[in-house]
């Protein structure tokens, strides 16, 4: 039986700072809605709440946990889907917000059922 998983790769297209973590164009990191490091945590008490880096963190509150970027640099950590629709508008959504280009992968798992 053949089965599929979807997951998302996003690209930095141009370098962004959060209050914990920097990203510069290039770097590659991988989407999972509740991710919870503590270099994706968005809030830092040294950190202006009016300035440009507490703003940026403010666009990815609606797609992740309340506090965290939406993101994980360990590809094992990346959210799975078994449905392509739903990784189809997390895509649309990240490229709205425009600080990384979004590419859907494709897990291919095949497997064999035996009766015990």
């Amino acid at each position: 039986m053949n089965k599929s998983l979807y997951y998302i790769e996003c690209k930095c297209i141009r370098d962004c700072n959060f209050p914990n973590v920097s990203f510069k164009a290039g770097d590659v990191v991988y989407f999972n809605k509740k991710a919870a490091s503590n270099e994706m945590y968005m809030f830092n008490r040294y950190v202006n709440p009016d300035s440009s880096v507490s703003k940026n963190a403010y666009r990815y509150r609606g797609i992740g946990a309340w506090s965290y970027l939406p993101f994980t640099r360990m590809k094992k950590n990346a959210k799975k889907w078994q449905v392509r629709s739903y990784a189809e508008y997390i895509e649309r959504v990240l490229k709205d917000i425009g600080d990384f280009e979004p590419i859907i992968k494709e897990i291919k798992v095949t497997y064999e059922e035996e009766e015990v």
